[in-house]
């Protein structure tokens, strides 16, 4: 085997695997309401953020996911986790959801408890320190290393 397929086989897996354990199924099986869709949510005003694009979200990343374990379709899992990172990294940089978050547990204990989220914002609880945001930067790392491996090879007329 090629040294850039076993790149590209390792590098699927372990971002597939994240996609699943990481960001995925929390959106299904995690606490409720999800903390950052609830921010979002509180700060747009638009309740469809939390659970409806969340499970829309949740979806798109465990397809992705599938997508990336199949050679034949590593590009196109590649390319959707991509544009689903792109649209974390753009709630990060806009208003509505920030670089630096609310810690999870914390921000989710008030959440649970019925504090809104004008509340919490009030309270300038401490902050992840932006690993949110780095966690999406690194997907996006990943996604476009496949997307440049899995590449389609063009040949010589």
């Amino acid at each position: 085997m090629k040294p850039v397929r076993i790149v590209s086989w390792v590098l699927a897996l372990g971002f597939a695997a994240a996609l699943v354990f990481l960001v995925g199924l929390p959106k299904f099986i995690g606490p409720e309401p999800n903390p950052i869709f609830a921010i979002i949510a509180g700060r747009t005003g638009i309740d469809l953020f939390e659970p409806y694009v969340r499970y829309a979200t949740g979806v798109a990343e465990l397809v992705a996911a599938l997508l990336l374990v199949i050679p034949r379709t590593r590009l196109y899992g590649a390319l959707l986790a991509g544009i689903v990172t792109i649209s974390a990294i753009g709630f990060h940089l806009s208003p509505f959801l920030g670089v630096q978050i609310p810690q999870m547990d914390r921000l989710g204990a008030l959440l649970q408890a019925g504090r809104s989220v004008a509340e919490i914002d009030a309270m300038a609880l401490p902050t992840d320190g932006g690993m949110l945001f780095s966690m999406a930067l690194v997907f996006l790392a990943a996604s476009a290393t496949l997307v440049w491996l899995e590449r389609p090879q063009r040949t010589a007329p």
